[in-house]
């Protein structure tokens, strides 16, 4: 019997999805579930994740996170090393930061919005960048 055939085994692992930091782009991403994608643009802050198919919102990436958490996030919240941050604060801090300067269009308001929902219903975290 080869491992290929054997009841229960399973070579590959299911998807679970998380927020990653990307040291090396200075960008936190969070996908829902795998599978082709595409990738829409709305600042300079901010890309939303939609299935290739159906369109539908299935995660966001944050650029420049780092800078953002360093100067914005980290006095504001006071926290302390090894904490985890809720990526719906991330997102919602953006908007206070940046405001109508990033979003001059309601579309890029209602984005923000996409991305907030879904980091507060998926209730995503991630843990401090710079204690790693």
């Amino acid at each position: 019997m080869n491992i290929h055939t054997m009841p229960g085994v399973e070579l590959r692992s299911g998807y679970v999805p998380s927020a990653i930091y990307y040291a090396d782009a200075d960008t936190v991403e969070y996908v829902q579930k795998d599978g082709p994608c595409i990738h829409r643009r709305i600042d300079g802050i901010l890309t939303l994740t939609l299935d290739l198919q159906t369109r539908e919102l299935i995660g966001f990436r944050i650029k420049g996170f780092r800078n953002f958490f360093i100067n914005h996030l980290k006095p504001k919240y006071k926290l302390l090393d090894g904490d985890f941050i809720p990526l719906v604060s991330v997102l919602e801090r953006a908007l206070e930061v940046v405001g109508y300067t990033v979003c001059p269009t309601d579309d890029s308001v209602e984005a923000y919005r996409k991305a907030r929902k879904m980091a507060h219903d998926d209730r995503v975290a991630l843990e401090d960048p710079l204690a790693a």
